[in-house]
C-alpha cells in the first residue's frame, strides 16, 4: 500500500459527494492515530466526520452539549456521518468522494 500525504487544511471544509455524485455534506473533523516509527512519528487518518451543518459539530464538546445538539439536529434534519478511511476516495483531494451511496452510509450508522 502506498502512502499519500494530504494537508488537513486541504480537506477540512471540503464538500463530499457519494458514489452517485450527490453532495452528502462537508468534512468537519478528522480522527487520526499516531503511528510510532523509528526516526519519527506520523499521523494516520482513520475516520472522517462529514455533516451538513458543520458548525453544530464544532460546538459538540463535553456531555451536555452533544445531547442538546442531538435533540436540535433531530428537529432540524441535521445529518452527520462517521466515514472510515477505507470508504473515502481522496484521489482528488479537492473533490473527496465516498465509495458508496449515501443510503448505505445511513444504514451502516443506524
Amino acid at each position: 500500500m502506498s502512502a499519500r500525504t494530504v494537508s488537513l487544511d486541504d480537506l477540512v471544509g471540503r464538500a463530499v459527494r457519494d458514489a452517485d455524485g450527490r453532495r452528502i455534506g462537508r468534512i468537519n473533523e478528522l480522527e487520526a492515530e499516531i503511528a510510532l516509527e523509528r526516526g519519527g512519528n506520523e499521523y494516520v487518518v482513520t475516520r472522517f466526520g462529514v455533516g451538513r451543518w458543520g458548525p453544530f459539530d464544532a460546538l459538540a464538546t463535553g456531555h451536555f452539549v452533544p445531547q442538546l445538539i442531538r435533540r436540535i439536529t433531530r428537529a432540524t434534519g441535521y445529518v452527520h456521518y462517521d466515514i472510515p478511511w477505507e470508504l473515502m476516495d481522496l484521489s482528488d483531494p479537492k473533490h473527496p468522494r465516498v465509495k458508496c451511496a449515501e443510503e448505505e452510509l445511513a444504514e451502516a450508522q443506524s
